[in-house]
């Protein structure tokens, strides 16, 4: 059997496959960041920082959740959302699942697991979310541009 034949379509294959798999130092530098700034949410949550974990968030970021038209902007369901965890000593936490980072490594999308849960008031849930995040560059720190999550009560 000889390979010389195959070597062009074997060499064409490796070069359409490398990209996929491949990552961008810039990519490389964002994941890393990323599981950074998901480290430092649950810091944030855990210390019930309010005014830490809203200035994660643009201030015209947009809040999407089930059933329910779209809000835009910090100030309002992030900041209550954000502020009756805190005031209530919920529980917070966020895992990332998944992550998609832009080839300049300044836009990504982070996929995970949330866990909320405020004993005080019978509150508790858990769910999926989607973080669309940006930043202008490596140097720059990662804002949440859009937050969209599909929770539900535990039982």
């Amino acid at each position: 059997m000889r390979l010389t034949p195959a070597l062009p379509t074997i060499a064409l294959v490796a070069s359409l496959a490398l990209p996929a798999i491949a990552e961008t130092q810039a990519q490389s530098q964002a994941r890393e960041s990323l599981m950074a700034f998901n480290d430092r949410f649950n810091e944030l949550a855990a210390a019930h920082d309010a005014a830490g974990l809203i200035a994660l968030y643009d201030e015209d970021a947009f809040w999407i959740a089930p059933a329910t038209r779209p809000a835009q902007g910090r100030d309002g369901v992030p900041r209550q959302t954000i502020n009756f965890m805190s005031e209530n000593k919920g529980d917070l936490s966020h895992t990332i699942e998944d992550l998609f980072i832009s080839d300049d490594g300044t836009q990504a999308v982070m996929k995970g697991l949330t866990r909320a849960a405020v004993e005080s008031q019978g509150f508790q849930l858990e769910g999926s979310y989607v973080y669309v995040l940006e930043r202008e560059n490596e140097d720059d720190e990662w804002q949440i541009v859009l937050d969209m999550f599909s929770n539900y009560a535990t039982e």
